[in-house]
């Protein structure tokens, strides 16, 4: 199973599959991430010291390891040709960091692969509508 995951490239090399968030304003990319920012986003200062150094650490790994090339492996499509197990691809329909047409493309470079879009959800479905995640999740594995 994979929630809305990103590493592919759909487009030409002059057009953004992926919002550069290290590039767009913090509010902006907050905007774009969550259906409904106002009630699931992060609130940053009422975070732990320890909670924002774990928040911090993550940011400095994703720009470890997706600044080059940004969010894309070029070899990941052929890899995801060979899964032959079967997936779940769920997306989040609010995604403004990375489109359903995007997770759409995903899905189809995996042989077999099923495409659940979760309406009222962001970049985050398995946070902003966790019971309908689980209810996918759940009618997939019972297939």
């Amino acid at each position: 199973m994979l929630v809305d995951p990103v590493g592919i490239k759909i487009s030409n090399r002059e057009t953004a599959d992926i919002v550069d968030v290290f590039n767009t304003s913090p509010q902006e990319v907050r905007r774009l991430h969550w259906h409904d920012s106002e009630r699931w986003a992060p609130n940053f200062d009422a975070m732990s010291d320890d909670e924002l150094i774990v928040h911090h650490r993550n940011w400095e790994s994703l720009c470890l390891y997706a600044w080059q090339p940004y969010m894309y492996n070029p070899q990941l499509p052929r890899w995801l040709r060979r899964i032959d197990v079967p997936t779940l691809v769920v997306w989040g329909a609010s995604d403004g960091i990375v489109t359903p047409t995007y997770g759409r493309a995903y899905a189809d470079l995996i042989p077999g692969a099923r495409f659940e879009l979760i309406e009222r959800a962001g970049h985050s479905p398995e946070i902003e509508q966790a019971e309908t995640f689980v209810e996918r999740v759940v009618a997939f594995l019972e297939k």
